[in-house]
């Protein structure tokens, strides 16, 4: 039985994989010849115009990745799913395009979450913690609509470096397709693990290569929120042998803590200020990083290592405690260190010991050196560098050949 689902998980992803690869350089001419592309300004960090078309590869391969699933399991329970994704992915697109009011996206997102919760997808229990296992209908739609439009927003606010949020979807849509895999539910592990090799090939482009380099954009990172409110229903309602899961708020809470830790500071410090918390600034966690002259890719390898860190304490909380109150507590408290503590300790360094922050700058720079030579190799390949180098090194030879002759 396990061999079988196996065999279908592999064979739809790799499916998604290669209408990914395929539509990518497809997407990227379209993306250049119509102008569609995210242009520099002092907030942003790229230095050209970069396609912000990625989430559009993503969604049609997901969606022929999960169409493809029909061969071998009947996905007519992921409907309403599927056609929330191409709601959230159009908005995203408009935005993209339009920078749409945020009152306008705001609206459509609660009118998802709420169409969402309509349908089932609804978090109405705590699965035990604090001993709360309904919720009332009433608390259970403003819970959900709390929940959902705060998943969109975190997953859609922290798109700030290449590779963090795709990186992100990647890690916590194969976690949450173990634990339904684990928890014999075939349908949404397949959905888990067919979202995340949608993903793979737009991370190599976005972080790996220059020549097919494209943002996730809105549309992307809209997705990723959608989806994350989904899983997080249904691990919530999760059956097993002897009921809920009775560890799947905590493990919740542990999967997403960099996209939910991360923006609850960021909003909060925001309107401390006085300031709208949807306002733009450089306040979150991979800012400070990048201040301290960390790359892009270093940047996303220790975030998602800090996040991989909470989910371990989760893991391991779940397997030597026994009260379900104190391991929500001992991850909490993880991810308010993690995030929270680590963002404010750098921020005290840098203000009140600055020849400090200059030596750990220059650290940064040292132990980057590896993953960025990796990364440039990688990019070389993918790029055609590597061949053009050869190319020149052997017309070169030639010439020296011809010219001894």
């Amino acid at each position: 039985m396990y061999m079988k689902y196996i065999s279908m998980a592999v064979i739809c992803s790799l499916v998604a994989m290669t209408i990914s690869i395929v539509m990518n350089p497809v997407i990227l001419k379209l993306a250049y010849k119509k102008h569609l592309t995210d242009n520099p300004n002092y907030r942003k960090l790229q230095k050209r115009p970069v396609p912000v078309l990625g989430g559009m590869s993503v969604f049609v391969a997901l969606i022929v990745g999960i169409l493809f699933c029909n061969f071998f399991f009947p996905t007519d329970r992921l409907y309403v799913v599927i056609a929330s994704l191409t709601v959230m992915f159009f908005l995203g697109f408009f935005d993209d395009m339009l920078d749409l009011d945020y009152r306008v996206r705001f609206l459509c997102q609660i009118g998802i979450i709420f169409t969402l919760w309509s349908f089932g997808y609804r978090i109405d229990t705590f699965a035990g913690l604090f001993g709360v296992t309904y919720i009332p209908k009433a608390l259970s739609c403003f819970l959900s609509i709390f929940v959902g439009v705060g998943l969109l927003n975190s997953l859609n606010m922290i798109d700030g470096v290449d590779g963090l949020a795709s990186s992100i979807g990647i890690l916590t849509s194969v976690i949450c397709g173990a634990y339904f895999f684990t928890h014999y539910d075939p349908l949404f592990a397949l959905l888990s693990i067919v979202f995340a090799a949608s993903l793979i090939p737009f991370l190599v482009c976005n972080v790996f290569s220059l020549k097919y380099k494209m943002f996730i954009g809105d549309s992307g990172s809209l997705m990723l929120g959608i989806l994350a409110y989904v899983f997080s229903c249904r691990i919530i309602h999760t059956q097993i042998l002897d009921g809920n899961d009775q560890f799947s708020v905590s493990m919740l809470i542990a999967v997403y803590s960099l996209p939910v830790f991360d923006t609850l500071r960021v909003m909060l410090a925001r309107m401390a200020h006085g300031n709208s918390p949807f306002k733009a600034d450089k306040s979150h966690l991979h800012h400070m990083l990048l201040n301290l002259q960390y790359p892009h890719i270093m940047v996303t390898l220790i975030l998602v290592l800090i996040n991989l860190i909470v989910i371990a304490i989760w893991y391991i909380t779940s397997i030597y405690v026994k009260s379900i109150n104190e391991q929500f507590f001992i991850v909490f408290g993880s991810s308010v260190i993690a995030y929270q503590l680590f963002y404010y300790l750098l921020k005290l360094i840098s203000y009140r010991h600055p020849r400090t922050y200059r030596i750990m700058a220059i650290h940064s720079q040292k132990a980057s050196t590896l993953p960025l030579t990796i990364r440039n190799n990688i990019r070389n390949l993918i790029d055609g560098n590597v061949k053009r180098h050869i190319r020149m090194r052997r017309a070169k030879a030639k010439a020296l050949k011809k010219k001894s002759e």
